[in-house]
């Protein structure tokens, strides 16, 4: 397949570097250190899943006049969102597939707005990475699941074909015919996962050491189950327990999610996107979400960055 990778940091990176190690045909849509690294250095991805490996890899430096892809694979920060969509509206062809895997629940109606709706699918996936320095991908947890399905209306046929490229590169995959619960519960998972542990600054373990901690992370997820559940979406009220009881026969837990990471290394927060949307969307529903309006008051000074937040990191 012909594949555009459009955000090349943690999620893009180790994505695109498996798609291209497969022998895909890939290209990195990038810019300034990144762009410059990926061409002089290549990409290095160092995965608990993958293992460690270093390739050339290609870089798009303008999507206008390129020839339009058969998948965009989108990965970029969810406060990019806008921006990458109008710059990718070249890129956009009839028979283009653009699965989105942003954090959050809002990700593909918001990228349908720019570039309409026809071509996108709905992806969520479970795996924690981080950019140790452009062009350089760490892939420290999480069993990399990728799941994805169509939205408005996108052919199950076209998604096959995006199955059998997950299946061929080595990557686990589950296709669904209705994403809404997939993306509330990767929702529930992620808002309790990176907020609390950039709350606290805490590794899971450390987080689910501490009875009070370790109730914060199921309370903040019953919250997003309460949300979810009274906007019509699937969710068992079971939902939070059920996914502590999977983290806990973990063998290893993830480290931390990608808020706290964001954090510690000063850089832009997605908090609207996670929790602040649960709060918002909490009080559009009628619903009471007093874990996750803390966790994004105690954040919100953060949302742009933090010159001094490398002082938080343990």
């Amino acid at each position: 397949m012909r594949i555009v990778i459009v955000g090349a940091g943690a999620l893009g990176g180790f994505y695109g570097g498996l798609m291209a190690r497969a022998g895909e045909e890939v290209s990195f849509l990038a810019r300034g250190k990144t762009a410059e690294a990926l061409r002089t250095r290549g990409l290095t991805v160092r995965s608990k899943l993958a293992g460690d490996f270093t390739i050339p890899v290609t870089v798009l430096d303008d999507p206008a006049g390129a020839e339009p892809p058969d998948l965009i694979f989108f990965a970029v920060k969810a406060y990019d969102l806008e921006d990458a969509a109008e710059r990718i509206r070249p890129l956009v062809g009839p028979e283009t597939l653009v699965l989105s895997v942003q954090n959050g629940v809002d990700a593909e109606e918001r990228l349908a707005r720019i570039i309409g709706p026809d071509g996108i699918a709905s992806g969520a996936v479970y795996v924690s990475a981080t950019v140790e320095e452009p062009g350089v991908i760490a892939q420290v947890g999480g069993p990399g699941l990728v799941q994805f399905g169509p939205y408005a209306g996108v052919p199950m046929s076209r998604l096959a074909e995006l199955k059998a490229l997950f299946d061929r590169i080595g990557v686990a995959n589950e296709l669904h015919e209705d994403m809404r619960r997939p993306l509330w519960e990767k929702f529930m998972a992620i808002c309790a996962m990176s907020g609390v542990s950039a709350l606290t600054r805490l590794t899971l373990r450390q987080i689910f050491d501490c009875p009070e901690s370790r109730a914060l992370y199921r309370d903040v997820m019953a919250e997003v189950t309460a949300v979810a559940r009274a906007r019509g979406v699937d969710l068992p009220e079971s939902a939070a327990d059920r996914m502590m009881e999977n983290l806990e026969r973990m063998p290893a837990l993830p480290e931390r999610g990608s808020l706290a990471y964001d954090l510690m290394a000063g850089r832009r927060l997605e908090l609207e996107t996670l929790n602040g949307t649960v709060v918002r969307l909490g009080r559009e529903s009628g619903v009471d979400t007093p874990c996750n309006r803390v966790i994004y008051a105690a954040l919100k000074p953060y949302v742009d960055g933090s010159p001094d937040a490398r002082d938080m990191a343990p």
